[in-house]
C-alpha cells in the first residue's frame, strides 16, 4: 500500500498537481485496498496475482485506475452505523468528479477514479 501511494504522489509531484496528493493517496489506498480484498481469484493455474495501479494526466484531470484479475462489479455498500469498513467506494465517490470500472478481456476489471485539479 505505501508504495501505491508514494507512486501516486511522486507521480503528481512530477506533475506539478501536489495539491491532488492528500485526496489522491485516500483514492489510490481506497481502490487497492478493494482490489486486495475483492479481485484476487486464486486459481492453480496461476502462480500469482497482479493488481496494477496507473495514474493517467488529461490537462487538469488525473484518472487513477487500478486492474485486478476479479470480474465482479463493485459494490458500493451502506454499511451499519457502526460497523467497520465498507465505506470505501463512498469515499472514491466523495473525492472525485467521477469514478466507475469496466471489464476487462479476456479476465479481469479497471476500476477508476478521476480527480480534478
Amino acid at each position: 500500500m505505501h508504495s501505491a501511494r508514494s507512486f501516486a504522489s511522486g507521480t503528481l509531484s512530477g506533475w506539478n498537481m501536489s495539491r491532488l496528493d492528500d485526496s489522491m493517496e485516500l483514492v489510490v489506498s481506497e481502490l487497492v485496498t478493494n482490489a486486495l480484498r475483492h479481485g484476487l481469484v486464486l486459481s492453480p493455474a496461476r502462480d500469482r496475482e497482479v493488481i496494477r495501479l496507473s495514474l493517467i494526466r488529461r490537462g487538469m484531470l488525473v484518472t487513477c485506475a487500478i486492474t485486478d484479475p476479479g470480474v465482479a462489479a463493485p459494490v458500493m455498500r451502506d454499511p451499519a452505523p457502526f460497523e467497520v469498513g465498507g465505506l470505501g467506494l463512498h469515499i472514491v465517490e466523495s473525492l472525485s468528479a467521477r469514478w466507475g470500472w469496466c471489464p476487462l478481456v479476456p479476465q479481469g476489471k479497471a476500476v477508476w477514479a478521476v480527480l480534478s485539479g
